[in-house]
């Protein structure tokens, strides 16, 4: 008779969830356990999943009761915290005191915003990362005028579109707007659709994706749930929260960082504008921190010998397996090394897609194998996002950055119509090895083709954007 196996999974949002049904759906032994731990009462899970070509992915996201998403009898849930842990005898401790024994373990216990710990108890703080804050967002904007928000990536550039009657300051650390995703020659196409903010009634692209927000999820406190899903701003009506004020203002606040935080008294942030040097002061009502996000692994850091990098993330290799035997990681607590990665047209992100890919990785590496893992993963080929911002479709391809290419060796076919379209391509030798294609242009298949296929373009590899080169039948 087989030894009962006990996999421990660690986190409750999307690559925990991935790693936890993967395992269940590959082994189909009864004597397999998988213990699922979350500090949140509800888990996330992906619905409707669907392909965008042969890489890009869409779904939504489901918040809901561990019960619902694994029927399977082999599968336990536990709302609890991790707050120690012993590699040697493979051993968790968890906040009730109680001792759990694993024979493999996954961590994906994902991030946090950059300062959440130092000023997440004041209330003129908001720090946008799981449904209970979406939650707060909702209340304090009823009472709030002068609006700064603090960060450069996807939840800052979805607010400064949608919200509605404040008076908005954008403070950003880099020379432009979006740099998280979006290089600097896009900016202006960009910049008019964020000033002018939706239209009533303008709706995202395709298919709305759409999270199951539930109230009654309950986490530990002072500890983050699951991350917010995809488009979770639809899901909230700005116009009618903020019905008190009726004029919107954004004012840009480009390549300035925070030097000061005064919260005794009124609230005052003094900042440096690095464009001239001064230093100047904000008397916000309300403070949007979307600074970026940090990995939640201290508890996993000390143990010595699991090795982490500079950002705090636990170092996995392209089959989630850490330096300590038995261990794996995934999702936005984790850090790929690139060099594992042979294809220069991926990259790491924080993103939803990435984490539900690692997730599936994961797990199956936990019960199948890493080399099994690896003969069954096609994610690390092509870098391949689809989203939404500023009401169009976004799809990100290859190295489109690009950051993997030597320097000097690439240059930019830009196409940009007075419509709701752009497309931007890297070319290197004649060779596509990235994409960014915004609004309905109807390029994302052929464009992932010629990136996978390194067709040779030359002859026209300036001009291939325009709209009199029909790239299906050039290639067919």
């Amino acid at each position: 008779m087989r030894r009962k196996m006990k996999y421990v999974v660690i986190g409750g949002g999307i690559a925990g969830v991935s790693c936890a049904n993967e395992m269940l759906k590959l082994e189909r032994a009864p004597e397999l356990e998988v213990v699922l731990i979350s500090s949140s009462s509800f888990v996330k899970s992906v619905e409707n999943y669907r392909k965008v070509g042969h890489y890009g992915e869409k779904f939504d996201v489901n918040e809901a009761d561990s019960s619902e998403i694994f029927p399977d009898q082999r599968f336990k849930f536990i709302n609890d915290t991790v707050v120690n842990w012993d590699a040697q005898k493979k051993d968790i401790q968890l906040q009730n005191h109680e001792k759990l024994k694993y024979d493999k373990l996954c961590i994906a216990t994902g991030s946090r915003p950059k300062l959440q710990n130092e000023l997440g108890a004041d209330p003129r703080f908001l720090f946008l990362r799981d449904t209970q804050s979406a939650e707060q967002l909702k209340h304090q904007l009823r009472s709030a005028r002068n609006v700064l928000i603090v960060g450069n990536g996807g939840i800052a550039t979805e607010l400064i579109y949608e919200l509605k009657n404040v008076e908005l300051t954008w403070l950003v650390r880099d020379s432009w707007i979006c740099a998280s995703f979006f290089p600097e020659d896009v900016e202006k196409f960009i910049e008019k659709r964020l000033l002018d903010g939706r239209s009533d009634g303008k709706k995202h692209d395709g298919v709305q994706k759409h999270l199951r927000y539930s109230t009654s999820s309950v986490s530990h406190p002072g500890l983050s749930g699951p991350a917010l899903g995809p488009d979770w701003c639809s899901t909230i009506d700005f116009g009618q929260i903020s019905q008190k004020f009726t004029n919107r203002t954004v004012k840009i606040l480009r390549n300035c960082v925070i030097e000061n935080i005064e919260t005794s008294g009124e609230l005052s942030i003094e900042y440096l504008d690095r464009n001239n040097g001064t230093k100047n002061f904000l008397k916000p009502d309300l403070v949007i921190w979307a600074g970026g996000v940090t990995p939640n692994s201290e508890v996993w850091r000390k143990e010595e010998s699991l090795k982490t990098t500079a950002n705090g993330g636990i170092s996995v290799n392209d089959a989630c397996e850490t330096s300590i035997s038995d261990v794996y990681a995934c999702g936005d607590v984790s850090t790929l090394t690139l060099s594992e990665v042979s294809s220069t047209l991926w990259n790491q992100r924080q993103l939803w897609t990435q984490a539900r890919q690692l997730g599936e990785v994961c797990g199956r590496a936990m019960v199948a194998g890493a080399e099994e893992a690896r003969m069954q993963n096609m994610y690390f080929e092509l870098f391949s996002h689809c989203t939404t911002f500023f009401g169009l479709k976004v799809v990100f391809l290859g190295d489109y950055k690009p950051e993997r290419q030597r320097a000097g060796n690439w240059k930019v076919v830009l196409r940009d119509t007075e419509e709701d379209k752009l497309v931007r391509c890297i070319v290197v030798n004649n060779v596509i090895v990235g994409a960014l294609l915004i609004g309905e242009t109807e390029m994302e298949e052929t464009l992932e083709n010629l990136i996978l296929n390194k067709t040779d373009l030359e002859g026209i590899s300036e001009t291939f954007l325009e709209p009199r080169v029909d790239l299906d039948d050039y290639f067919d």
